[in-house]
Protein backbone atom coordinates (compact mmCIF):
# COMPACT_ATOMS: atom_id res chain seq x y z
CA UNK A 1 0.00 0.00 0.00
CA UNK A 2 1.45 3.76 -0.71
CA UNK A 3 0.05 6.60 0.18
CA UNK A 4 0.19 9.85 -2.25
CA UNK A 5 -1.11 12.99 -3.98
CA UNK A 6 -2.19 13.61 -7.62
CA UNK A 7 -2.26 17.07 -9.08
CA UNK A 8 -6.29 18.63 -8.82
CA UNK A 9 -6.23 22.21 -10.35
CA UNK A 10 -9.37 23.30 -9.35
CA UNK A 11 -11.16 26.89 -9.53
CA UNK A 12 -8.86 29.68 -10.78
CA UNK A 13 -5.82 27.54 -10.40
CA UNK A 14 -5.96 26.43 -6.56
CA UNK A 15 -4.44 23.19 -5.90
CA UNK A 16 -7.18 21.09 -3.96
CA UNK A 17 -5.77 18.75 -1.00
CA UNK A 18 -6.29 15.11 -1.91
CA UNK A 19 -5.03 11.61 -0.65
CA UNK A 20 -4.47 8.80 -3.04
CA UNK A 21 -4.03 5.18 -1.37
CA UNK A 22 -2.43 2.61 -3.91
CA UNK A 23 -2.84 -0.94 -3.10
CA UNK A 24 -0.93 -2.14 -6.78
CA UNK A 25 0.52 -0.05 -9.98
CA UNK A 26 -1.74 -1.87 -11.75
CA UNK A 27 -5.04 -1.96 -10.40
CA UNK A 28 -7.76 -0.80 -12.88
CA UNK A 29 -10.41 0.24 -9.91
CA UNK A 30 -10.45 3.26 -8.40
CA UNK A 31 -12.90 4.97 -5.58
CA UNK A 32 -13.06 8.36 -5.40
CA UNK A 33 -14.62 10.01 -1.94
CA UNK A 34 -16.48 13.90 -2.28
CA UNK A 35 -17.01 15.07 1.43
CA UNK A 36 -19.39 17.70 2.72
CA UNK A 37 -19.18 20.77 3.63
CA UNK A 38 -17.90 20.37 7.01
CA UNK A 39 -18.09 16.85 7.12
CA UNK A 40 -14.66 15.15 6.53
CA UNK A 41 -13.16 11.90 4.99
CA UNK A 42 -11.90 11.00 8.05
CA UNK A 43 -15.24 10.96 9.87
CA UNK A 44 -17.23 7.78 10.28
CA UNK A 45 -19.68 7.49 7.29
CA UNK A 46 -16.54 8.08 5.06
CA UNK A 47 -14.20 6.44 6.68
CA UNK A 48 -16.01 3.20 7.16
CA UNK A 49 -16.76 2.70 3.22
CA UNK A 50 -12.89 3.88 2.14
CA UNK A 51 -11.82 1.12 4.85
CA UNK A 52 -14.40 -1.10 2.74
CA UNK A 53 -13.46 -0.51 -0.60
CA UNK A 54 -9.88 -0.73 0.30
CA UNK A 55 -10.43 -4.18 1.93
CA UNK A 56 -12.02 -5.13 -1.50
CA UNK A 57 -9.24 -4.36 -3.48
CA UNK A 58 -9.88 -0.61 -4.69
CA UNK A 59 -7.51 2.22 -4.94
CA UNK A 60 -9.03 5.31 -3.35
CA UNK A 61 -8.99 9.10 -4.00
CA UNK A 62 -9.95 10.87 -1.05
CA UNK A 63 -10.79 14.56 -2.24
CA UNK A 64 -10.02 16.96 0.53
CA UNK A 65 -11.25 20.56 0.34
CA UNK A 66 -12.39 22.21 3.41
CA UNK A 67 -14.92 24.73 1.19
CA UNK A 68 -16.01 25.92 5.12
CA UNK A 69 -12.44 27.94 5.23
CA UNK A 70 -12.89 29.68 2.87
CA UNK A 71 -14.49 32.92 3.11
CA UNK A 72 -14.84 33.91 -0.82
CA UNK A 73 -16.99 30.36 -1.12
CA UNK A 74 -18.76 30.78 1.98
CA UNK A 75 -20.18 34.31 1.21
CA UNK A 76 -21.11 33.08 -2.42
CA UNK A 77 -25.48 32.30 -3.29
CA UNK A 78 -26.21 28.50 -3.18
CA UNK A 79 -25.78 28.23 -7.13
CA UNK A 80 -22.45 30.28 -7.14
CA UNK A 81 -21.12 27.80 -4.34
CA UNK A 82 -22.54 24.71 -6.89
CA UNK A 83 -20.75 25.50 -9.74
CA UNK A 84 -17.62 26.06 -7.90
CA UNK A 85 -17.93 22.55 -6.63
CA UNK A 86 -18.91 21.32 -9.82
CA UNK A 87 -15.93 22.95 -11.49
CA UNK A 88 -13.67 21.29 -8.93
CA UNK A 89 -15.41 17.74 -9.32
CA UNK A 90 -14.52 18.05 -12.71
CA UNK A 91 -10.80 19.05 -12.34
CA UNK A 92 -11.19 15.91 -9.92
CA UNK A 93 -11.96 13.28 -12.41
CA UNK A 94 -9.82 15.55 -14.74
CA UNK A 95 -6.89 14.50 -12.64
CA UNK A 96 -8.07 10.89 -12.60
CA UNK A 97 -8.23 10.36 -16.25
CA UNK A 98 -5.03 11.53 -16.97
CA UNK A 99 -3.44 8.74 -14.46
CA UNK A 100 -4.56 6.46 -17.56
CA UNK A 101 -4.63 3.46 -15.23
CA UNK A 102 -8.34 3.22 -14.01
CA UNK A 103 -11.26 1.70 -16.50
CA UNK A 104 -13.57 1.20 -13.35
CA UNK A 105 -14.73 3.92 -10.91
CA UNK A 106 -16.94 4.43 -7.92
CA UNK A 107 -18.19 7.48 -6.26
CA UNK A 108 -18.82 8.23 -3.23
CA UNK A 109 -20.45 11.31 -1.92
CA UNK A 110 -21.52 12.84 1.32
CA UNK A 111 -24.19 15.70 1.60
CA UNK A 112 -22.16 18.37 -0.30
CA UNK A 113 -19.97 15.85 -1.93
CA UNK A 114 -23.20 14.19 -3.70
CA UNK A 115 -23.77 17.77 -5.41
CA UNK A 116 -19.63 17.16 -6.75
CA UNK A 117 -21.68 13.94 -8.15
CA UNK A 118 -24.28 15.33 -9.63
CA UNK A 119 -22.25 17.86 -11.30
CA UNK A 120 -19.23 14.59 -12.36
CA UNK A 121 -21.56 11.67 -12.97
CA UNK A 122 -24.40 12.42 -15.52
CA UNK A 123 -22.21 13.93 -18.75
CA UNK A 124 -18.88 11.59 -18.60
CA UNK A 125 -18.75 8.81 -20.97
CA UNK A 126 -15.91 7.47 -18.83
CA UNK A 127 -18.13 7.24 -15.60
CA UNK A 128 -20.85 5.67 -17.81
CA UNK A 129 -20.14 2.21 -15.94
CA UNK A 130 -20.01 3.88 -12.35
CA UNK A 131 -20.97 2.81 -9.42
CA UNK A 132 -22.51 6.30 -7.31
CA UNK A 133 -22.59 5.81 -4.01
CA UNK A 134 -24.69 8.53 -2.04
CA UNK A 135 -24.71 9.24 1.38
CA UNK A 136 -27.21 11.96 2.54
CA UNK A 137 -27.91 13.56 -0.62
CA UNK A 138 -28.73 17.14 -0.68
CA UNK A 139 -32.28 16.39 -1.87
CA UNK A 140 -32.94 20.08 -1.57
CA UNK A 141 -29.93 21.66 -3.06
CA UNK A 142 -29.57 23.67 -5.87
CA UNK A 143 -29.35 21.20 -9.10
CA UNK A 144 -28.22 17.79 -6.55
CA UNK A 145 -32.24 16.37 -7.40
CA UNK A 146 -32.00 17.07 -10.99
CA UNK A 147 -28.32 15.63 -11.44
CA UNK A 148 -29.09 12.29 -9.99
CA UNK A 149 -32.35 11.92 -12.33
CA UNK A 150 -29.82 12.35 -14.84
CA UNK A 151 -27.51 9.60 -13.69
CA UNK A 152 -28.32 6.44 -15.39
CA UNK A 153 -25.25 4.18 -13.66
CA UNK A 154 -26.30 2.04 -10.35
CA UNK A 155 -27.06 4.21 -7.51
CA UNK A 156 -27.27 3.46 -3.46
CA UNK A 157 -28.82 6.11 -2.06
CA UNK A 158 -27.83 6.13 2.56
CA UNK A 159 -30.48 8.54 4.20
CA UNK A 160 -32.22 8.64 7.42
CA UNK A 161 -35.94 10.02 7.87
CA UNK A 162 -34.88 12.61 10.16
CA UNK A 163 -32.30 14.48 7.61
CA UNK A 164 -33.51 17.65 7.12
CA UNK A 165 -33.63 16.32 3.24
CA UNK A 166 -35.03 13.43 3.39
CA UNK A 167 -38.69 13.25 2.16
CA UNK A 168 -40.39 10.59 0.84
CA UNK A 169 -41.22 11.71 -2.90
CA UNK A 170 -37.50 12.19 -3.68
CA UNK A 171 -36.92 8.55 -2.49
CA UNK A 172 -40.04 6.90 -4.46
CA UNK A 173 -38.64 8.61 -7.30
CA UNK A 174 -35.01 7.46 -6.57
CA UNK A 175 -36.41 3.93 -6.22
CA UNK A 176 -38.51 4.33 -9.46
CA UNK A 177 -35.35 5.28 -11.75
CA UNK A 178 -34.13 1.84 -10.36
CA UNK A 179 -31.73 3.26 -7.44
CA UNK A 180 -31.45 1.57 -4.27
CA UNK A 181 -32.03 3.09 -1.19
CA UNK A 182 -30.64 2.23 2.75
CA UNK A 183 -32.96 4.25 4.78
CA UNK A 184 -32.45 4.53 8.47
CA UNK A 185 -35.05 5.67 10.62
CA UNK A 186 -34.43 8.48 13.28
CA UNK A 187 -31.09 8.71 11.84
CA UNK A 188 -29.85 12.47 11.32
CA UNK A 189 -27.89 14.19 8.78
CA UNK A 190 -24.71 12.51 10.28
CA UNK A 191 -25.85 9.12 9.79
CA UNK A 192 -26.18 8.52 13.36
CA UNK A 193 -29.48 8.57 16.03
CA UNK A 194 -29.13 11.44 18.11
CA UNK A 195 -28.78 10.08 21.93
CA UNK A 196 -28.44 6.45 20.99
CA UNK A 197 -24.97 5.96 20.57
CA UNK A 198 -24.96 1.97 20.63
CA UNK A 199 -28.08 2.44 17.85
CA UNK A 200 -25.94 4.43 15.78
CA UNK A 201 -22.76 1.96 15.85
CA UNK A 202 -25.04 -0.84 14.94
CA UNK A 203 -26.69 1.49 12.17
CA UNK A 204 -23.08 2.10 10.63
CA UNK A 205 -22.57 -1.39 11.06
CA UNK A 206 -25.52 -2.10 9.02
CA UNK A 207 -24.72 0.51 6.54
CA UNK A 208 -21.00 -1.07 5.63
CA UNK A 209 -22.77 -4.75 5.08
CA UNK A 210 -25.20 -3.49 2.48
CA UNK A 211 -22.64 -1.30 0.56
CA UNK A 212 -21.16 -4.41 0.61
CA UNK A 213 -23.81 -6.66 -0.59
CA UNK A 214 -24.70 -4.02 -3.38
CA UNK A 215 -21.24 -4.14 -4.45
CA UNK A 216 -21.09 -7.55 -4.97
CA UNK A 217 -24.18 -7.19 -7.02
CA UNK A 218 -22.34 -5.28 -9.60
CA UNK A 219 -22.05 -6.80 -13.03
CA UNK A 220 -18.12 -6.47 -13.18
Amino acid sequence: MKQDKIDIQGRDGVSIPNSLIRLDERNSRLAVFFPGLTYRNTMPALYYPRQLLLARGYDVLSVNYTYDQIPEFMGLPEEGKIAWIGADARAAMAAVFALGQYEHFTLVGKSLGTAAMAAVAPDEPKLASADLIWLTPGFKTHGVLEGMARCPQRSLIVLGTEDPHYEEKYVEAARARGAEVILLPGFDHGLEKPGHVADSVAGMHSIIEQISNWLDASPR
